[in-house]
């Protein structure tokens, strides 16, 4: 019960900030196929919570190392990608 409502606060904060961010790279001036690139990645960043919250498949101990690895890299593809 409490490892569920650790995960959807988690979940919540991660899908929260990926919108922000997605739309901050929609407001910024930058070539098309960077915006797209981020966005898709994006995308399938914010698909693995809610596969998990509708039950399409299990929390299992490797998404919770997978996916902070993936945000950081998610967030590292963004900032360099805005500054060139």
């Amino acid at each position: 019960m409490i490892l569920r409502f650790v995960l959807l606060v988690f979940n919540v904060a991660i899908i929260s900030f990926l919108i922000y961010k997605m739309v901050d790279v929609i407001r910024r001036p930058m070539e098309k196929s960077k915006k797209i690139m981020i966005l898709i990645g994006g995308t399938l960043l914010l698909l693995a919570p809610l596969g998990i919250f509708f039950r399409f498949f299990a929390a299992t101990p490797q998404y919770f190392v997978i996916y902070p690895v993936a945000i950081f890299m998610f967030l590292y593809l963004t900032k360099q990608l805005s500054i060139r």
